[in-house]
């Protein structure tokens, strides 16, 4: 009986150590795909949100003059026409050249809030051209991560609880036969 009972709270803790990981696989690594317009001086739309772990696609587009995109902590930098559908790409960090693209993919692997800005002098309020990249935790993973330690802490009390009853109930026996 004892090695049942045990076998099944180790089964639940297993089980519920599985359930997180598949939450967090099918929740995180969503694509989301963004468009988004440059004018003077700003963004349409200034901000986006996505989850860690998300794959982000942005594409560009430039409804007056030249602008610039330069997203923070992603070392992206790119440079938008008026008029054109591709875009000029570049990875600052690396020391790269412009490359044209059809858009931007990356994976947001950090939460937190990251700013873009134009990197390419519009006009006289440039400085104050902004938009904001919200990168959310993934939920789901720390919730279910929470509920399998909560099960397995559930577990051990529950083992050392009916050890307890069991060795209880051997002593009122051999009080019953004194």
């Amino acid at each position: 009986m004892k090695f049942k009972l045990l076998l099944i709270y180790v089964l639940i803790v297993l089980l519920c150590a599985l359930i997180p990981t598949l939450a967090a696989s099918s929740s995180g690594g969503k694509t989301k795909e963004f468009y988004i317009k440059a004018r003077q001086y700003a963004y349409e739309p200034a901000k986006i949100t996505v989850n860690k772990g998300d794959k982000v696609h942005i594409k560009l587009a430039s409804l007056d003059v030249i602008h610039g995109f330069f997203l923070e902590g992603h070392d992206i930098d790119a440079l938008i026409e008026p008029g054109v559908q591709k875009f000029k790409l570049r990875h600052p960090s690396q020391g790269r050249e412009f490359t044209d693209v059809d858009e931007i993919v990356f994976t947001a692997d950090y939460p937190g809030k990251f700013r873009f800005r134009c990197s390419h002098t519009c006009g006289t309020m440039h400085p104050f051209m902004l938009g904001e990249m919200i990168v959310n935790p993934n939920y789901p993973f720390l919730a279910g991560s929470g509920g399998a330690v909560g099960m397995l802490i559930s577990a051990i009390i529950a083992m050392f609880v009916s050890g307890r009853e069991d060795k209880s109930a051997v002593t009122a026996k051999e009080l019953q036969h004194e």
